[in-house]
């Protein structure tokens, strides 16, 4: 029997109703999405995945990292191996073993048609029924297991997109988790800024974001933890690129730029969503870790503020396979411009006397490279005729980190100059490139 389209229909549906449960797979290539897809739709299914090419093209880490992540997810059902012995395996075979039912054989599939999206869907593929032994076959591949430790010794994971994978994209080379600081390779992928505010600025009451709160009261919904979240598609997306996200309730595999990965889908009318499957709040719980607030609160505008960005960027690698960049590249060069978006700075009194008062702020920035907290404060003079105190000049306060010991001072300069010349009084060669480049948090005070 020839098979010529509708492989998931012919070699894994008809076949899983019949009984089957246990099912191996030689391909030369396999893409993530696919086995996310099968796995999901066949909730029996026992998978055991043999990438055939990877001792001769090698991996990219991205489908490395994605094959890591599902065999955690799905435990005991799925395994994946890859083939090191070179010239590599390019044939493709599926193999569903004896089930327990009596009277039932094996079935074996041989053909063209690797266990790709491009293999299953988009290009002319041919399986064929075989009824042979192909055991052997599984038994002589030299394997490692993409879980084990010394991988990286045994496997070329490299950083180039992977032909078979692809469906629109041509090829070239780059780090795709640098992808976002560099316009020139980044403009061979295509890549959208999702808000994660609304209109003003604000951070969403109750949906985005806070999805899982009543609003800004504190409280939350029914039921629900306070890290339910989804990230707000909106209709010019569409518009402008129609086929950058897959339809409503299609699976996608995202790789964050810090390492971490979620299965993901678009969901609600129009596509207007994407969240997490398993559970709708662990993209919030992700956020919410990596902006450093407290595990189901409601998320302020302040905090997206302090930790120095209030979008994401969603870059598609290839079909079915994201990269979301939340980096915070929050510098003593760009802080001051974060600052300025505070709006209840706040004031304390540090010193007063007859004649002048100086208030310092209870937001500063902390410079972890320098050991120091710098403050932005207020010089005010008294005035007699208004008979209050006026404000003279702006002022930089600079502590030792996580201390209150003020250890310089100065007036009337921006914060990068202040630190410089802290550097300065106290012998450090600190060049201006060196220290603009610094990384810097921006703290709140309660």
């Amino acid at each position: 029997m020839f098979i010529t389209q509708n492989f998931e229909q012919h070699i894994i549906k008809d076949i899983y109703n019949s009984g089957y449960r246990d099912l191996k797979i030689l391909s030369g290539y396999v893409s993530p999405i696919l086995v996310t897809k099968i796995l999901d739709e066949f909730p029996e299914l026992n998978l055991k995945i043999f990438v055939g090419m990877v001792s001769q093209d090698g991996i990219s880490e991205f489908t490395h990292l994605a094959f890591q992540h599902l065999v955690r997810r799905y435990g005991n059902r799925l395994d994946v191996y890859y083939q090191i012995a070179k010239p590599g395996q390019h044939g493709n075979v599926y193999y569903w073993e004896n089930p327990l039912i009596l009277g039932l054989d094996q079935k074996i599939f041989v053909g063209s048609a690797t266990f790709t999206l491009n293999g299953f869907y988009h290009r002319n593929e041919i399986l064929v029924e075989h009824d042979g032994n192909v055991e052997h076959l599984f038994n002589h591949l030299n394997l490692i297991n993409c879980t084990s430790t010394n991988v990286s010794d045994k496997v070329v994971i490299h950083h180039d997109k992977e032909n078979e994978l692809e469906v629109s994209f041509e090829d070239e080379h780059l780090d795709f988790f640098r992808l976002t600081e560099n316009d020139e390779l980044e403009s061979y992928y295509e890549s959208i800024n999702i808000p994660l505010t609304i209109r003003g600025g604000e951070t969403p009451p109750k949906s985005g974001i806070n999805w899982g709160h009543n609003g800004r009261n504190g409280l939350r919904q029914p039921t629900r933890t306070g890290n339910e979240a989804y990230l707000s598609i909106s209709k010019q997306v569409h518009r402008e690129r129609p086929h950058f996200l897959p339809q409503r309730r299609e699976k996608l595999l995202v790789i964050t730029d810090d390492r971490e990965m979620f299965v993901c889908k678009v969901a609600q009318e129009e596509r207007k969503a994407i969240e997490t499957c398993d559970n709708n709040s662990i993209l919030g719980s992700y956020i919410r870790k990596r902006i450093g607030v407290t595990s189901g609160a409601f998320v302020e505008t302040r905090d997206l503020i302090r930790y120095g960005r209030d979008s994401v960027r969603l870059t598609k690698i290839h079909e079915g396979l994201y990269l979301l960049d939340f980096a915070a590249d929050l510098t003593l060069s760009n802080c001051e411009d974060h600052l300025w978006d505070i709006d209840d700075r706040g004031t304390k009194i540090l010193q007063e006397n007859e004649n002048m008062q100086i208030l310092i702020e209870s937001v500063f920035v902390r410079i972890p490279d320098l050991n120091i907290d710098v403050y932005g404060g207020l010089i005010c003079t008294w005035d007699e005729n208004s008979n209050e105190y006026l404000t003279d000049s702006d002022l930089i306060i600079i502590k030792t980190l996580g201390t209150d010991d003020v250890v310089y001072d100065e007036a009337g300069s921006s914060l990068i100059v202040a630190v410089s010349n802290y550097c300065y009084s106290i012998g450090s060669e600190s060049h201006m490139n060196y220290l603009e480049s610094l990384g810097c948090e921006i703290i709140i005070e309660n």
